[in-house]
This record gives structure tokens, sequence and C-alpha cells, in this order.
């Protein structure tokens, strides 16, 4: 249940400052946290970091390198994720394989990219892939969906899942966990930060949710918890940008 209290219309906002007064929990881990504070703060929002989960790595430098060593020009890695570019990142110069992201900030923490998807989610990465009889190495989470695989293989590739890291839940104080649900807004980046907001709050939020896009608020909501806003350009920027344009709308 969301509490019924909705953010305060009469704050002193501005074109250039459209989120100004409010307090926004980001539930990210914390070393993928700043660069969305970064945006929310450039928008007036005060943001609240309390992470939900933790990335634990599941496959070691070894057995990463061991996973990419034999493929050729021909072949392709993907990174679903900044922290799986971030594990697959120092191999990639030995790597002869084309690599692809699926958004510009997973892009962004590649050393080298060949191909990024223009709508930023796997799904958008499947509708830009080629097809191939190769082989193509997908680095996700242990819990990701398969959605990159299955695509890759009904475009006739040889697909695999790298698993590079796991999530693993972290739990707030109480005084943390009061503090979250005085906050005017959520934002989720990924269906498993919103089970893990159930685990611990149930599907009590406050009053604005946010998702970065469609998979991520069909997960949420599977869970249990009403979105508000999705994010149509599946990025950072994006869920801010959607937030904005829902406060200016309610």
């Amino acid at each position: 249940m969301t509490p019924d209290r909705t953010p305060d219309r009469t704050l002193d906002r501005t074109p250039d400052r459209p989120l100004a007064g409010l307090t926004v929990v980001i539930t990210r881990p914390v070393d993928q946290a700043p660069a969305l504070a970064a945006l929310l703060e450039a928008a007036g929002a005060h943001p609240v970091v309390m992470p939900l989960i933790d990335l634990a790595d599941v496959a070691s430098d070894d057995e990463i390198r061991a996973a990419l060593a034999g493929l050729g020009p021909n072949d392709w890695v993907v990174a679903t994720s900044a922290h799986a570019a971030r594990r697959i990142g120092p191999v990639l110069g030995e790597c002869l394989a084309q690599v692809a992201a699926v958004g510009a900030t997973t892009a962004a923490t590649l050393p080298r990219v060949d191909l990024v998807a223009e709508q930023q989610s796997a799904e958008g990465l499947v509708a830009l892939f080629p097809s191939g009889e190769g082989r193509v190495i997908v680095a996700q989470a242990e819990e990701g969906a398969p959605t990159m695989v299955d695509g890759a293989r009904a475009l006739g590739w040889r697909a695999e899942r790298l698993h590079t890291h796991r999530s693993v839940p972290v739990v707030p104080t109480a005084q943390q966990q009061l503090t979250v649900l005085a906050a005017d807004a959520v934002v989720f980046t990924s269906g498993t930060q919103a089970d893990a907001w159930v685990n611990i709050f149930g599907t009590t939020t406050p009053p604005v949710v946010a998702t970065i896009g469609p998979q991520t608020t069909r997960k949420t909501e599977r869970a249990g918890i009403k979105v508000q806003v999705t994010a149509a350009d599946h990025s950072l920027s994006g869920v801010v940008q959607a937030m904005e344009g829902f406060l200016r709308r309610n």
C-alpha cells in the first residue's frame, strides 16, 4: 500500500530545477548510485542513497578470461549492465570478438564497443543485433533475464550466459527505513531492487515509484508495487526526465 500523500506542489520549482524540494530514494548498489544522484541533484532533488542490494562476483577474472579466449572476429561479447562491463573490460584487449552493450551507460564502461542499443535495453539490442552462426557470450547477472541469450539464439547464434555477478540483499537500519519511507519518490533500476524492497517494506512505498523501463516496471508490479513513472528512454537520464514530466502533469 502506498501512503496517502503526494509530493508538495507548492515547492518553488523552476524549469531548470523541476524536482526541487523532493526527496528521492536510490536503491542501486553504492558504487552505482553516484551517477543517478548527480542527475537528481541537477534537477533540484535531494537524493537518498539506500542500496537494497549489493553485487557479489560470481566468475573469477581467470574464468572470464577463459570464457572469452576462444572467440574470433565474427563472434560477439555482450555486456548487459555496467557492472558486467566492468568485469569483462580488462579482458577485452585480449579478445578478438566484437563487443555490444545494452545502453550508453554500459557502453561508457567498456574500453571498446561496436554496437550499442538505441532503445536502451536487452530487447532494444536484440532488435539491432545481426543474424549469424558464430558464438555470442552474454555477460550478465546470475539472476538476469534470458532476453539477450534467447534473442541471439533466435537469430541463429550459439549464445551462452557468462555469470559475472549476482545480487545479494542489503538490510537497512530502522532509522534508514524511516528515512526512506518519508521520501517523496523511489527509483528502481532493476527488478531485483523491487524484490528487495518488498522483502523489507512490503508494498508500502513513497507516493511516486519510478522505473528505468518497461521490463523493470513489469517485475516491480509483479512484486506487488504500483509504478507511476516508467522511463521511455531506458537510461538514468531517461528516468529522471520521466519523473520531471510526471510532476509537470500532476
